[in-house]
């Protein structure tokens, strides 16, 4: 059997008080959770379409005589009003309860119903904005055209952007 005298287990005591693991701050409570604000959403990425636009108008040079269709290229770039902003009327989430006495094969027909319908706004949107594009392409001069052929983000390059990788500005992709 050991015995320990007092002043050893004094010394033991404030060595163990001590100690670098005792002696440290509690971690950090971990930061609020931020929610998530559409309004604030749509804010920003508005900002983000303006500023790009505004990017590639000073990259055209777009001269008075092209503002209409520059214009007009931007309007149908803007999203469509009530895009995103919620639960489609209808969608999968609008009842729940009603989901819950189909069966099976009833709610793999409605999916495929609402992917369908999905798939034509989206093929919409593109014909909409391929067709300014497309008239904003033809308004340009051929040092214009030269200029919007570089573009990565109108070439097909989305992981780019105009900005390199990753970003939302005009540069060259490899710079990234």
């Amino acid at each position: 059997m050991i015995t320990a005298g007092l002043p050893t287990l004094t010394l033991i005591a404030a060595l163990a008080g001590a100690s670098p693991v005792l002696a440290q701050e509690p971690p950090a409570a971990p930061a609020a959770h931020r929610t998530w604000d559409p309004a604030q959403m749509r804010a920003h990425m508005e900002e983000r379409r303006t500023a790009r636009l505004h990017a590639l108008h000073e990259a055209l040079r777009i001269r008075p005589d092209q503002e209409a269709a520059f214009a007009a290229f931007a309007a149908a770039m803007r999203p469509p009003e009530g895009a995103r902003q919620g639960v489609h009327p209808g969608g999968m989430g609008a009842d729940r309860a009603a989901l819950a006495n189909l069966t099976t094969p009833e709610r793999l027909d409605r999916m495929s119903q609402r992917m369908q319908e999905h798939v034509a706004r989206r093929q919409e949107a593109f014909a909409r904005r391929a067709g300014a594009t497309r008239a904003l392409y033809s308004a340009l001069s051929p040092d214009q055209r030269r200029t919007m052929d570089a573009l990565p983000l109108l070439r097909g390059d989305h992981r780019g952007g105009w900005k390199g990788r990753g970003g939302h500005g005009m540069g060259d992709r490899d710079q990234g």
